[in-house]
C-alpha cells in the first residue's frame, strides 16, 4: 500500500524501536471529551426537519456563525461567545422559506463580506444572498437575495452544492447537484453568473445529491466528485486547465447505488486527497460506504472494509472530516438517517495505522436521524467542535470539544487578493519535525454542508512548525518558516510581482526583484513589510532565474497571471 508520509529521522527511529504511535505523533483519541451545549446555544430546532449546515463568520468578528437549512424557514445564528448563539435570521434577511438542503458561505464578489448560497429542493430557483455588511456604524449585517438578478435562474430540484474557482480567475463559481442535469454557474466577475455545465461536460443528468470540489491529482486545478442517488456511478470530473473529463471508471471510483454525501481528505497523510462516499441500501441487502485511497496517477482503491469505515448498516446521508484530537490524523463523522432500519451516526477516529475506530460514545451516543454535519472551532480554543442536524422531532446537536490531549495545533485563516478572497480551493501543507500534512480550504462537502473556512491542523506532540506552504487557488505559492504553534494565523496572499509593496507592478519593482533573486537576506532587511514569496512567480518553491522571464511578462502586462 502506498505510504509517502514525510517523517523525521527521530520519528522513524522511534517506530523502529517499537514506540507506540501516540508517543511519536500525540494522543490518538483514547480520552476524547465532548460536551453537548445545544441547550445553552439555542440551536436545537426540535420542531424542524433541519437538513444541512454551514459555518461562516458572516459578521467578521473572528468567530464562526452557524447557518441551518430547513424544510421551512432557514436559520442564521450569530455566535455571541460563551456557547451562546443568537437567532438573527429576521434582521439579516436570510430566512429562505423553501426546503433548503444545502448551503455554503463564500465571498462571491470579493468585497470582503461572506455571501451565502442556498439550494432549494422544493422547486423554484435557489437563493444567493449578497452580504451588504453592517447597516450603519455598529449595525447588524444585512443580506439581499440577488439570485434572479444575477443569473441564478435554473428552476430545478437542487440537492447539494459546493463553491469552487474552476478556472482560476479569482471569482468563485457554484456547482449545484440537482434532479436532472447538474449546474455549474460560472461567475463572470462581480456576481453575474451563467450556467456553463453543458459546455464543460459536467451536466450529467441524475438524481444528484452530494458534491465536493478538490484537487485530487495535485495539478493546481480543482476537480469535482459527485454523489448520485440514482443507481448509476458517481462522477469524478478531472480538471485540466478548466476542461473536464469524467474519469470515475478509469480511476476505480466505481461505486454505484443510492449515493449521498461525499468528501475529500488525506486520511493516510501521504499528501494526496482520498475520497469518501456514503450511500443508502439499494435493495434488500446492506450497502457499504466507500473509502477510496488515492494511490497516485488518478487511481483509487477502496479500503473501506480494511479501514473499518464501511458502515454497512447505516443509511449514509452526509459526512465531513476534521482532526478532533489534534493528533495530526484526520477523523470524520458520518450521518445516518431517513430509515428506522439504519444504525446510528458514527464518529470515526483515525488510529494512525490506516484504520479507524468508532468513538461515537465520546459524544454520549448519536442514535438519532442525522442529516448534515460540519466541524468548526466556534470558541477559538484550538479544538474542533461538531454540529449535526436532525429530522423533525429530533434536536440538532452542537458538541463542544473539551478534549485535553496536550496535542498542539494551528488554525490558518486565508485572505485572497489575486485569488478569490475566501481562498476556497487553496492547498495547505504544514511541516513539523514529526510530519507534513495537507488540507484544503473547502467550499462544501458531504451533502450540502460546509466546515469553517479557517482550516485547523492538529500537530500532535510537535512544538514547532518548520514550514507552511500555501498554494493559492490561482496557483501562486507562498511559504512561511518557523511558525509558532497553538495560534490562529491569518495569511494574506501577496500581490505577485509587487516586490516593493506599493500595490502596483511596474518598473519600480525591478531593483527589489533582483535583490530578492541574488540576496534574499538583504531583500528582507530592505523591505521588512513585504513578502519575498511575491518573487516566486513560477511557483516552484525557489526564487531563481526561472522567475526572471515571468517577472518580465508581469512588467509588460502590469499584472501577473
Amino acid at each position: 500500500m502506498k505510504h509517502r508520509m514525510i517523517v523525521s529521522a527521530v520519528a522513524i527511529c522511534a517506530l523502529l524501536v517499537g514506540v507506540a504511535a501516540e508517543d511519536v505523533w500525540g494522543d490518538v483519541g483514547d480520552e476524547l471529551v465532548f460536551t453537548d451545549v445545544t441547550a445553552t446555544a439555542g440551536v436545537g430546532l426540535v420542531g424542524d426537519l433541519t437538513e444541512s449546515v454551514a459555518w461562516g463568520d458572516y459578521d467578521d468578528d473572528g468567530d464562526q456563525d452557524l447557518y441551518l437549512t430547513n424544510d421551512g424557514v432557514n436559520r442564521l445564528f450569530r455566535n455571541d461567545g460563551s456557547d451562546v448563539f443568537t437567532d438573527v435570521t429576521a434582521v439579516t434577511g436570510v430566512g429562505h422559506p423553501g426546503w433548503g438542503v444545502g448551503a455554503a458561505f463564500g465571498d462571491l464578489n470579493n468585497d470582503g463580506y461572506l455571501d451565502l448560497y442556498v439550494v432549494n429542493i422544493s422547486g423554484g430557483i435557489d437563493a444567493l444572498y449578497r452580504n451588504r455588511g453592517p447597516i450603519g456604524p455598529g449595525g447588524e449585517y444585512f443580506f439581499t437575495d440577488l439570485a434572479e438578478f444575477v443569473g441564478i435562474t435554473v428552476e430545478r430540484s437542487s440537492r447539494g452544492m459546493a463553491l469552487l474557482d474552476y478556472n482560476r480567475d479569482g471569482a468563485l463559481d457554484i456547482y449545484v447537484m440537482a434532479v436532472g442535469e447538474n449546474i455549474l454557474y460560472h461567475n463572470l466577475g462581480t456576481m453575474p453568473f451563467v450556467d456553463v455545465a453543458a459546455s464543460l461536460g459536467v451536466n450529467v443528468a441524475n438524481i444528484g445529491v452530494g458534491v465536493v470540489c478538490s484537487d485530487v491529482d495535485d495539478n493546481g486545478w480543482i476537480d469535482i466528485y459527485t454523489g448520485n442517488r440514482s443507481g448509476t456511478m458517481s462522477s469524478l470530473f478531472m480538471n485540466d486547465h478548466a476542461a473536464f473529463t469524467d474519469m470515475a471508471a478509469a480511476a476505480g471510483v466505481t461505486a454505484a447505488g443510492l449515493g449521498m454525501g461525499v468528501m475529500s481528505f488525506d486520511f493516510d497523510n501521504d499528501l494526496d486527497f482520498d475520497l469518501y462516499w456514503t450511500t443508502w441500501p439499494g435493495g434488500p441487502d446492506p450497502e457499504p460506504n466507500r473509502l477510496y485511497e488515492n494511490v497516485g496517477g488518478v487511481s483509487f482503491v477502496d479500503v473501506a472494509g480494511a479501514s473499518g469505515t464501511a458502515d454497512t448498516t447505516g443509511w449514509g446521508i452526509s459526512c465531513n472530516a476534521g482532526d478532533v484530537n489534534n493528533d495530526g490524523w484526520q477523523d470524520f463523522f458520518v450521518t445516518n438517517g431517513f430509515s428506522s432500519e439504519t444504525t446510528a451516526n458514527v464518529l470515526f477516529v483515525n488510529q494512525g495505522t490506516e484504520v479507524f475506530a468508532d468513538f461515537t460514545a465520546a459524544l454520549g451516543g448519536a442514535a438519532f436521524d442525522g442529516r448534515g454535519v460540519a466541524f468548526a472551532d466556534y470558541n477559538n480554543d484550538g479544538k474542533l467542535d461538531l454540529v449535526v442536524t436532525a429530522d423533525a422531532g429530533e434536536s440538532t446537536r452542537l458538541w463542544r470539544n473539551d478534549t485535553a490531549s496536550g496535542n498542539h495545533w494551528i488554525t490558518l485563516n486565508l485572505i485572497g487578493t489575486v485569488s478569490n478572497r475566501s481562498a476556497i480551493g487553496a492547498r495547505l501543507e504544514v511541516a513539523t519535525p514529526l510530519a507534513t500534512t495537507v488540507q484544503e480550504v473547502s467550499g462544501g462537502a458531504g451533502r450540502g454542508s460546509q466546515n469553517s473556512l479557517p482550516v485547523e491542523f492538529g500537530l500532535g506532540a510537535a512544538t514547532t512548525i518548520d514550514e507552511i506552504v500555501v498554494r493559492w487557488p490561482n496557483g501562486g505559492l507562498q511559504m512561511l518558516q518557523d511558525v509558532t504553534v497553538d495560534q490562529v494565523l491569518t495569511i494574506t496572499e501577496p500581490l505577485w510581482g509587487d516586490l516593493n509593496c506599493d500595490g502596483a507592478i511596474d518598473g519600480l519593482d525591478a531593483a527589489p526583484f533582483v535583490t530578492a533573486l541574488l540576496d534574499p537576506t538583504a531583500y528582507r532587511a530592505a523591505y521588512p513589510d513585504c513578502d519575498i514569496n511575491s518573487a516566486n512567480l513560477n511557483a516552484d518553491r525557489v526564487i531563481d532565474v526561472g522567475d526572471a522571464d515571468s517577472f518580465v511578462q508581469c512588467l509588460l502586462a502590469g499584472a501577473c497571471p
